[in-house]
Formats: structure tokens, C-alpha cells, sequence
């Protein structure tokens, strides 16, 4: 492009330059003319007998071409052409999204088995282990008679109630002073594997009661049929009274 302007301003340079000599050998063709006139022009013109032609311009000597600094123009024009042909047709295509990859399926979680709870089972309440003679105290409170009681001793349990000392850990046993009331009471804690033997022991002695009782004082003799005996573990209670259901109940409280 810069050379086809490089090369139109020489050809216009070379065209002014051929027109400006042919005005100068008008100009000499009408002095000639004019001198013709005169004899001294005349004269003058035709010794010479010549012409003076200005000289043609060496072809070989190229005008400069112009720079792009010596022609801002045509550069604007040009950058403002390369900016128009760098103009995109059409908008650049967005890249594709890449593809998330798709979430791993989570293991089924495998059925838990219903856990089997054990049955609780019922608490067994710690055994009672109070002393005979703490038994012995709120069995006779609870008779809530007032007499005096004869406290037998281990060769009386045998002639008594026919029970060796052996079978028991421990007792306590009183009977009525006076011939004429029926009220006793029997406590004992038996020894291991003796608990029979003791209830045996307690049951002779009602048969006893029952057989002296039986002819002599009624009223008494309603209180031997209406005995208690109450076992709770190796603790043995065996009385006769008026209040034998409360004796039992003091018995049990300390006891069951």
C-alpha cells in the first residue's frame, strides 16, 4: 500500500514538472513573435538561430517517498483499516463446562439386628438377719399383756418342747408364772437343715397345751386353738394370746 502512494505522488510530481515546460515554450513563442516586430528583436532571434529549452528532469531521480512520520495521515488511515479487518465476525465460542463427575453411590447400610435386652430380672431383697432377742422384744410388746413371764433355758426347751439345743442357733421362750393363763411365745432361728425339726417341735407343744386346755378354762382354751405359727427363712415364731395376729405381724416386719 505505502508503495502505490509512494509511487501515484511521483507520477503527480513528474506531470507537474512537463506541464510547467510546456508554459515556458509558450511564453518564448510569443516574445519571438513580439520581437519579430522590432528589427533589433528579429536580428537578435536569427543569429542565435536557437532556442533554449529548459532541461528535462532526470528520469532516473525518484522523489523521496514519503514516511510514515512525514505522512501521519496515511498512517491513521491505515492503522484505523488494520483495526477495522482485526474486528472478529463473530463473538469466540465459550469453552465448555467440564462435566462434574457424578456422586458416588454410598453403600446400602446393612440392617441392624434388634438388640435383645436382657430381661431385668426382679431384685431379690437382701435376707434379714436381726438377732432373736430384737424378734423376741416386738413379739411381746405387740401380745400387749400384763403378767409375768418365766424365761426357759435350754434344758427347759428340751423338757418343754422336746428340742434339742443343737437345732437352733439361737431362741428365746417365755411362759405365763401363773398356771392360769394359756399366753407363751417361741422364737428361734433355727440352725441350717432345721427349720422342720423346729416347726415339729413348736407343733408337739400346741398338742400339748391343747390336751391340758381342754377341760380346764374355756376362755383359755379358745386362745391355744386360735395359736400362730409363722416361718421366714430359719426364723420360727410359735405363740398363744390374745393378740397372736399382731405378734405374727411384728414378727414379719423384722423378719420377711
Amino acid at each position: 500500500m505505502k508503495k502505490r502512494i509512494a509511487f501515484a505522488l511521483a507520477m503527480m510530481m513528474i506531470l507537474t514538472s512537463l506541464a510547467a515546460c510546456g508554459g515556458k515554450k509558450d511564453d518564448g513563442g510569443v516574445s519571438s513573435s513580439g520581437a519579430g516586430s522590432s528589427s533589433a528583436g528579429a536580428s537578435s532571434s536569427e543569429v542565435d538561430g536557437t532556442v533554449s529549452t529548459p532541461e528535462a528532469p532526470d528520469a532516473s531521480v525518484q522523489p523521496e517517498t514519503p514516511t510514515d512520520e512525514q505522512n501521519p495521515s496515511s498512517s491513521a488511515e491505515q492503522n484505523g483499516a488494520a483495526q477495522e479487518t482485526v474486528k472478529p465476525d463473530s463473538k469466540p465460542q465459550q469453552p465448555a463446562k467440564p462435566q462434574q463427575p457424578s456422586k458416588p453411590q454410598q453403600p446400602s447400610k446393612p440392617q441392624q439386628k434388634p438388640e435383645t435386652k436382657p430381661e431385668p430380672k426382679p431384685e431379690v431383697p437382701e435376707a434379714k438377719n436381726p438377732s432373736v432377742a430384737d424378734v423376741a422384744a416386738a413379739v411381746e410388746g405387740a401380745l400387749s399383756v400384763q403378767m409375768s413371764f418365766v424365761e426357759l433355758t435350754a434344758d427347759d426347751l428340751s423338757t418343754v418342747y422336746g428340742l434339742s439345743a443343737s437345732a437352733v442357733e439361737d431362741f428365746q421362750c417365755k411362759m405365763p408364772m401363773m398356771n392360769v393363763q394359756a399366753t407363751e411365745y417361741f422364737v428361734a432361728k433355727a440352725a441350717d437343715g432345721q427349720v422342720e425339726t423346729v416347726k415339729a417341735a413348736a407343733l408337739k407343744r400346741q398338742a400339748d397345751l391343747d390336751a391340758t386346755w381342754k377341760q380346764y378354762l374355756p376362755e383359755q382354751y379358745e386362745l391355744v386353738k386360735n395359736y400362730k405359727l409363722a416361718v421366714n427363712g430359719n426364723y420360727v415364731l410359735f405363740v398363744v394370746g390374745e393378740n397372736a395376729q399382731a405378734a405374727v405381724d411384728a414378727f414379719n416386719n423384722l423378719t420377711k
